[in-house]
């Protein structure tokens, strides 16, 4: 028993890596293999089609972190779609290993604050979290089970970004991002983030040779850009995809080179405390090392507002 313990590819590319996205969905793949082995299978298997909002941003043997991010949403509109979206797959997953699962104060709180109007889901959850009550987890999403345990803590607003605002504050438009960090019983197979196996992110990457044609610098262009939380996360997809490590090193790492992975993760343990979180620094480099396949190498310097491209072989 559970206690109650506290696109054309330009398109695709100014979207992966700019932070400009539609507020469409994931779509959903229907004929998924029921059988996923782990939670980031389950979740790559049924979100087959998705390579923008919806990523396994992060790993370790004994933690996973996911990342939904929404792109211009208004303040007025602001709903809770992207958390029922998870829950279907913490949910789903849940079930498929014969496990019992709860729904955790966080999940309960946030469908409260945010709804959906009009949704058959929204109903759902709301039938079944009034029939669960409230005080059975702290966190977002627990399952029990023998075969692959697990838990789920949400990390709210992380990166927000206002963009655009038409007139009034209740025109103003938000992008951000939810974390979801899981928390499991069994060692998990690495190397399982949702872009390295996505037909769509296969489609875009394959488009363009250099990172340079991503980031839109170089042949005449300048080397330097606007920051933008995105193109980070984009560039650690396309470093990673081709086979590359990427790095960050910045005052939370004493400027020493730490892997994406660890760095997120660590940086969600720092700033769990916290309302509202900027991932990144003002201070701070990126460095995508790939020993195979030298073209991939490359530097990102962010300072302040911008970001300065360079090769470093």
């Amino acid at each position: 028993m559970l206690s109650k313990t506290p696109f054309s590819s330009a398109i695709l590319a100014v979207i992966l890596l700019s932070g400009c996205a539609s507020t469409s969905q994931p779509s959903i793949n229907s004929k998924m293999d029921t059988t996923a082995s782990s939670l980031k299978e389950y979740i790559a298997q049924k979100r087959v089609d998705d390579a923008v909002n919806y990523s396994v941003i992060a790993e370790r043997q004994d933690q996973t972190l996911i990342e939904f991010r929404t792109y211009d949403e208004r303040f007025a509109d602001a709903t809770s779609r992207d958390v029922m979206e998870v829950l279907d797959d913490l949910k789903g997953y849940c079930q498929s290993i014969n496990g019992r699962g709860v729904y955790g104060d966080q999940a309960i709180n946030t469908l409260k604050a945010f709804p959906t109007l009009l949704s058959i889901d929204y109903v759902a959850y709301k039938r079944e979290i009034r029939e669960q009550g409230v005080g059975y987890f702290a966190g977002f999403y627990k399952c029990a089970s023998p075969k692959d345990g697990f838990e789920v803590v949400m990390k709210d607003e992380v990166e927000p970004r206002q963009s655009n605002i038409l007139g009034n504050k209740r025109d103003a438009k938000q992008t951000y991002s939810r974390y979801y960090l899981v928390s499991h019983e069994k060692p998990q197979t690495l190397g399982q983030k949702t872009w390295l196996n996505n037909q769509k992110y296969a489609n875009f990457a394959n488009q363009y040779p250099l990172i340079e044609g991503v980031l839109g610098v170089g042949g005449g262009n300048s080397n330097v850009i606007p920051w933008r939380y995105e193109r980070i996360t984009g560039a650690q997809k396309y470093c990673t995809y081709h086979g590359g490590e990427f790095f960050v090193s910045n005052p939370m790492t004493k400027f020493k080179d730490m892997s994406m992975d660890e760095y997120l993760l660590t940086r969600m343990d720092e700033l769990k405390n916290t309302s509202s979180i900027n991932v990144f620094m003002d201070n701070e480099t990126f460095t995508c090392k790939n020993p195979q396949d030298k073209k991939h190498d490359f530097i990102l310097i962010h300072s302040g507002k911008n970001i300065e491209f360079k090769r470093w072989n």
